[in-house]
């Protein structure tokens, strides 16, 4: 058995333990970051892993500068418990003005629309869910 295998073994041995049922599978996460792709920027998110206690980044409550790492960071999606996106930015304007928020909420909620995908929002940020 190799590694990824081994992985995937003991993610399927804490749903069993923690009784979560799967949402979402590879192919479903695929056009969802394929969609994402496309946005005007990748929007941050927060992502709990199945098999760890919790969420990284740990703390995800105020809008950030940065950008999401929607190719190689997101993965492996198998082992996606949840997502927690941010769709929006802070973007400097200069040294003097305070940062402007740029968002993407609206062109993001269309493609969750347009794939049929179930999520939620709450605390300024929208929730995708792989297992619940």
């Amino acid at each position: 058995m190799n590694d990824e295998d081994k992985h995937k073994h003991k993610v399927k041995e804490e749903l069993t333990r923690r009784g979560l049922g799967s949402l979402m599978n590879d192919t479903k996460w695929r056009e969802l970051l394929a969609e994402i792709d496309k946005l005007p920027f990748s929007p941050p998110y927060q992502r709990k892993d199945v098999l760890h206690p919790e969420p990284e980044p740990r703390v995800f409550d105020t809008d950030v500068w940065y950008h999401g790492d929607w190719t190689e960071a997101i993965h492996p999606l198998y082992s996606i418990e949840w997502v927690r996106i941010r769709p929006r930015h802070l973007k400097r304007v200069g040294q003097l003005l305070s940062p402007i928020i740029v968002s993407c909420e609206a062109e993001l909620e269309r493609v969750l629309q347009s794939l049929g995908q179930p999520y939620e929002k709450g605390d300024d940020s929208i929730w995708v869910y792989g297992y619940r």
